[in-house]
């Protein structure tokens, strides 16, 4: 495999990859609304507690008995059997699920659970349209595609930010046959000053700095598309609202392309929040610099200057979910050599940090999973399944006792 540093070399400098996040995060954005922001203040109180149950968001979907509404594509090889695949094996299939309109199929009429019980094949007319094989690495010239393939720069990835992917995924609710077998997502410790203001009914101000994936691309309410579900972060806030009954202030200045370098720069506005609790969420267009340590020192300047600033802020580190591993600028070993960086620069468990680790729910969750099982575009933004599991992950760290 060519590696981002050999392409480097020949087509592509640091500073053109910046421009290529750029590039993508202008065209995805166009999905947003005209004023994402005010849309996005008000999501949180427009959740009810039935939406919310029906989300599961305090269910981890990588430690659970039952895994809700796992989403998968239909993937399908020439005229052979369309395919969906489940994280875990299954001891029985509770439902599944078109993703967009909610339409339940029957298992044995519309599809059948392999022998492995750890694959769904369709035997019925389709609920969506299948993602063909030869569709994954189009030519350069092909419409829904992006540059470069990993092993192939000649050759384009599969990419359609807004809809295209939501239109196509199948979710599947269903029963682990192996529950103990739960993944090893370290939650090191939970916070004390948060968690307080949450139990007293007080006001509790979280800050969010990120990219693209913390402004709830490709989530399905970024292009009012049923079911409209938001990203993380709103998510984030209306449970904790839902659980606690608390005000929950969300004051998110995530933008689409922006590296953690951004977020160095703009962490003095942000902290004009004052927040209880600051979540700092990048590395997906950070990855292709292939500089853990560069990483590393960017996250310092923001710890230094938040504990600074406002010094009983809590902070929650938040590792990125796995890029397209055929992408030329998603480098698959530099996500687990970021990850690893961040875990080992972090103080001790007095100083009130911790790691969402997002990366390590990823690789669990995709080990039996397609590349495209969870996207929503085809590259490095979550679908609705995945902006619940990056929830699911931060949730865990605010625990509803």
């Amino acid at each position: 495999m060519q590696t981002f540093h050999q392409f480097k070399s020949t087509n592509i400098s640091w500073q053109a990859w910046s421009l290529v996040c750029l590039l993508l995060a202008t065209v995805e954005s166009t999905a947003f609304a005209q004023n994402p922001a005010d849309i996005r203040a008000d999501i949180p109180a427009q959740f009810s507690a039935e939406i919310l149950n029906a989300m599961h968001l305090r269910t981890p979907a990588w430690k659970s008995s039952i895994v809700h509404r796992e989403s998968s594509i239909l993937l399908q090889d020439g005229q052979g059997v369309p395919t969906a695949r489940l994280a875990f094996p299954a001891s029985e299939i509770i439902e599944l699920r078109t993703a967009m309109s909610g339409k339940v199929f029957q298992e044995g009429i519309d599809w059948k659970l392999d022998a492995a019980n750890s694959t769904i094949q369709w035997v019925g007319p389709l609920p969506c349209e299948t993602i063909q094989t030869d569709q994954l690495f189009p030519p350069s010239s092909a419409p829904n595609s992006y540059k470069h393939r990993a092993s192939n720069p000649d050759q384009n990835l599969l990419y359609a930010p807004g809809k295209w992917f939501h239109e196509r995924n199948i979710e599947i609710t269903y029963r682990r046959a192996n529950p103990a077998e739960s993944g090893d997502v370290k939650t090191e410790i939970h916070f004390p000053k948060s968690l307080e203001k949450l139990r007293q009914k007080s006001k509790l101000v979280i800050a969010v700095s990120g990219d693209s994936i913390s402004t709830g691309l490709d989530a399905s309410a970024t292009t009012a598309t049923p079911p409209n579900q938001p990203g993380y972060p709103d998510l984030l806030a209306a449970q904790l609202r839902h659980d606690f009954g608390a005000e929950i202030s969300l004051v998110n200045r995530s933008v689409a392309g922006w590296s953690i370098a951004n977020g160095v720069e703009d962490l003095e506005r942000l902290l004009e929040s004052k927040p209880d609790l600051l979540i700092v969420a990048y590395g997906m267009n950070d990855v292709g610099r292939r500089d853990p340590k560069w990483f590393v020192d960017q996250a310092n300047k923001i710890r230094q200057r938040a504990k600074t600033l406002v010094p009983e802020v809590e902070i929650l580190w938040v590792t990125t979910m796995l890029g397209n591993r055929e992408w030329i600028h998603t480098p698959r070993d530099m996500f687990y050599a970021y990850q690893k960086a961040l875990r080992d620069s972090l103080p001790d468990a007095t100083s009130h940090e911790a790691i969402a680790d997002v990366t390590r729910v990823w690789e669990i969750m995709s080990e039996r999973k397609h590349e495209l099982d969870y996207t929503g575009n085809g590259l490095n933004h979550p679908n609705d399944f995945g902006h619940r599991l990056y929830a699911q992950c931060i949730l865990e760290f605010l625990p509803a006792e």
